[in-house]
């Protein structure tokens, strides 16, 4: 339960640290820094880059999973997949109701009109794209073949999701770190328990 517990207590303190005058102003300086960035070509990549994060790409993301899944007679996957999900979005929604962190206010390329911690897309790819990961190279053969090569494109896909929301102004560093962090808690909850258990226990 160590590297769990570690990523919920980093939360705890990105929670309490965002109420430090230092960390709102480094908070701040880091978007206006992405603000001064800015072009029109990487403005497009960004937007494109951060419809991965959400529930309208992911769901049929999960549902193409569940179906390979499926293919490979692994049933007990398919079903935890989109509970898992589930259960992500209940946590981030009701965290954000708790904290109620408002979005910043530096030139947004994206409106949105939920509160802003922890960031809702990047906890979704912190949940979603390891997973998926960790049910292809399981079960897949292709995939287990290449482990190395799709873990690396997962937590690049996962970085970059975080990063366009900095960049797009929709999210603060903090809100995105923690978005990382307590999605990357459930997944590991999720592995100690793929691997304790018997019915996702790869047979």
């Amino acid at each position: 339960m160590y590297k769990p517990a570690s990523l919920f207590a980093l939360f705890i303190l990105l929670a309490a640290a965002i109420r430090i005058e230092a960390v709102q102003a480094f908070d701040e300086r880091v978007i206006e820094a992405a603000v001064r960035i800015r072009a029109a070509w990487l403005n497009e990549l960004m937007l494109w880059i951060t419809e991965l994060g959400t529930t309208a790409v992911l769901l049929p993301l999960l549902l193409l999973t569940g179906a390979a899944l499926y293919m490979y007679k692994k049933t007990p996957d398919v079903v935890f997949l989109p509970l898992l999900f589930l259960i992500e979005r209940i946590v981030n929604i009701k965290i954000k109701e708790l904290i109620e962190r408002a979005r910043p206010a530096f030139e947004p390329l994206v409106h949105e009109t939920s509160y802003s911690f922890p960031s809702g897309h990047s906890m979704n790819a912190a949940v979603i794209y390891p997973v998926i990961a960790w049910f292809l190279i399981k079960h897949v053969p292709f995939f287990t073949k290449r482990k190395r090569a799709v873990s690396v494109f997962t937590g690049g896909l996962v970085l970059l999701i975080g990063f366009s929301r900095i960049y797009l102004g929709a999210h603060f560093p903090t809100d995105v770190l923690a978005g990382f962090s307590l999605g990357l808690c459930l997944v590991s909850l999720f592995a100690l328990f793929d691997e304790k258990y018997h019915p996702f226990r790869q047979k």
